[in-house]
């Protein structure tokens, strides 16, 4: 009896087989990392422009007076605290928009490709997944800051700070919030790689849950493998920025370069890993899912097959 394939292999196989995968997601992720970064700039340049104290910053971070940056960094906070929330609401969710049209563009080209025999999610329904997650991730952001601000405002309006009442708040909400954020965009992201033209965002979903059900321990088992490989990437990285960090000293422009060659090559790997970990998820999915040929909306039939083993 043939031994199916290893949906890891399978994956990295497939993208491997057509780098044009891999361009396409670093063209759409990067595009948006400098807008988004061009968009944080820009709002920083606006605030800072109505800091008095600019000069004093700019003085002290010459000097590395940390003392007087805390300062001026506190300063800056009461002054500008209206403009700094408005900013903190506004830019991030400027941000999850554009998030999501670009992701929408971007993952209907990549599972276009990589799953030529079936169509992808029309526009108008991945971008309406794309939004949700977007959204959701905004919404969560906007609940950490809530919450943990007003933990820390629990702990401080004492006469004396309790930094424990702050951890033991902060700790069970941080979580709650981190894991609801993390599951909710997993299903999300999955209904974004199974749905098929023609199906509604909320269709796309219902097929995803279902697939996932189907073979929970293999899709656990293949995200937990690729977690696995970002770390090590991770660790590698944060290695050679730990090692070299004498040349801060003795070259700092040298080691200001050499920290950012580092991080684009561990940003182009991981999204490698992104993209591989999306095709292995197809590959597990492939005994499961067939090409919907009935009415516009309607379910994808889910086949009964082979279940294929991660290890």
């Amino acid at each position: 009896m043939d031994r199916p394939p290893n949906p890891i292999s399978s994956g990295f196989r497939a993208v491997l087989r057509d780098p044009v995968i891999f361009l396409l997601e670093i063209l759409w992720r990067w595009s948006f990392a400098i807008v988004a970064l061009f968009l944080i700039f820009a709002t920083g340049l606006i605030l800072s422009g109505s800091v008095p104290e600019a000069d004093s910053f700019a003085a002290a971070w010459r000097t590395q007076d940390f003392q007087l940056l805390g300062f001026v960094a506190a300063n800056t906070v009461i002054l500008l605290w209206k403009k700094l929330i408005i900013a903190a609401v506004i830019v991030p969710f400027l941000i999850a928009i554009l998030w999501s049209i670009l992701a929408a563009l971007g993952r209907g080209l990549t599972i276009r490709r990589l799953r030529p025999a079936i169509a992808p999610l029309g526009f108008r329904s991945m971008l309406g997944l794309q939004l949700w997650r977007g959204l959701l991730a905004w919404f969560c952001m906007m609940a950490l800051l809530i919450a943990v601000g007003g933990e820390a405002y629990l702990a401080i309006r004492r006469s004396k700070p309790d930094l424990f009442l702050f951890y033991q708040l902060a700790l069970p909400s941080v979580l709650l919030i981190t894991i609801f954020w993390l599951v909710t965009n997993w299903f999300l992201t999955m209904a974004s790689i199974f749905g098929q033209s023609g199906q509604s965002s909320y269709r796309a979903f219902r097929q995803g849950r279902q697939i996932v059900r189907r073979q929970r321990a293999d899709f656990a088992g293949t995200g937990f493998i690729f977690l696995l490989f970002r770390i090590v990437l991770l660790l590698i990285a944060v290695s050679i920025c730990g090692l070299t960090s004498s040349m801060m000293a003795s070259s700092p422009q040298t080691y200001a370069v050499l920290v950012a060659v580092v991080a684009l090559v561990y940003f182009a790997v991981s999204d490698f890993l992104y993209i591989s970990r999306m095709a292995s998820y197809l590959a597990l999915a492939s005994v499961y899912i067939e090409p919907a040929e009935a009415k516009p909306n309607s379910p994808v039939p889910i086949t009964t097959g082979r279940k294929i083993s991660t290890l």
